[in-house]
């Protein structure tokens, strides 16, 4: 290997042990985990466009990921899930599929996420902007799902992360402290607000066109760096729309992202634990 290569790798690591902290995952001889060396494996699994899933929130519910991801229109006044307006049927309420499993599954667990006290992040992407958040909270206030997400007085609740059409809102810190904000590092807001940012989101196209094989060197220093700004605000970092399969899974811990974006958390999770499952792409 290549001293620069060397050089590469510690900083990845090194990055991954600054923003993960004590949830890094260390496996060596010494502990029995087999390997040569220490190894950090410390990776989430983020469930994009979930309500695709057989089963909205179960699945990945069930096979333990970070973070689940639901789009919403408003419609007459209600919150359907879809990912455009060709796709909304009445019975598909973000209520039914996302918010009455969650307060299930906190009032099974004693007020948590998860029995093991594991977080979760739920992220509503508001295709109807402002209104549509607005609607969101006097469903959580007034249909009493505020203890599914009220992590000031509960910190094993559900994080409450919304973007898409939030553009408009420029004051984070006049909504109640339990609703986070998913923003672009292209969006300048002050250092004051980031303490509600739960994570820096961006398109992976604006850095790379990479599907597999070798990413060009200069396209990694470009995810590195922007995943480098967002640890250094204190927030997680993000690609969407990055190849869904083993190779780029294996590419986020190079890169330093934080968070594997896939349709197929089940198989992500499987991947993590070592597994040798496969995703056909």
């Amino acid at each position: 290997m290549k001293t620069s290569s060397v050089f590469a790798a510690v900083a990845v690591v090194c990055a991954s042990f600054a923003w993960a902290g004590k949830d890094a995952v260390v496996s060596s001889e010494a502990d029995g985990g087999g390997s040569t060396g220490t190894t950090v494996r410390d990776m989430r699994i983020h469930s994009h466009n979930d309500y695709a899933q057989k089963r909205p929130f179960w699945g990945a519910y069930e096979a333990d990921a970070d973070s689940i991801e639901a789009d919403v229109f408003l419609v007459d006044g209600d919150l359907l899930v879809a990912h455009s307006r060709k796709g909304l049927k009445r019975e598909n309420t973000l209520r039914r599929l996302y918010l009455e499993p969650l307060r299930e599954v906190m009032r099974k667990n004693g007020g948590r996420a998860r029995a093991n006290g594991k977080p979760l992040q739920l992220v509503i992407d508001l295709k109807s902007g402002k209104s549509a958040l607005d609607v969101l909270l006097t469903i959580i206030e007034q249909e009493g799902f505020r203890e599914c997400f009220d992590i000031g007085k509960n910190p094993s609740a559900v994080k409450l992360s919304v973007g898409g059409g939030i553009s408009g809102i420029k004051d984070f810190l006049s909504y109640p402290d339990f609703v986070f904000f998913s923003v672009p590092s292209s969006r300048k807001i002050d250092d004051c607000q980031y303490k509600r940012v739960s994570w820096i989101s961006d398109y992976a196209r604006i850095y790379t066109k990479w599907r597999s094989g070798a990413m060009a060197e200069c396209d990694k220093k470009k995810i590195r760096a922007a995943a480098a700004r967002a640890h250094a605000k204190g927030v997680p970092y993000r690609l969407w729309g990055f190849p869904d399969h083993k190779e780029a899974w294996e590419l986020t811990f190079e890169l330093g992202l934080d968070y594997i974006n896939t349709d197929h958390p089940a198989v992500a999770a499987s991947f993590l634990r070592g597994d040798g499952a496969r995703v056909n792409h």
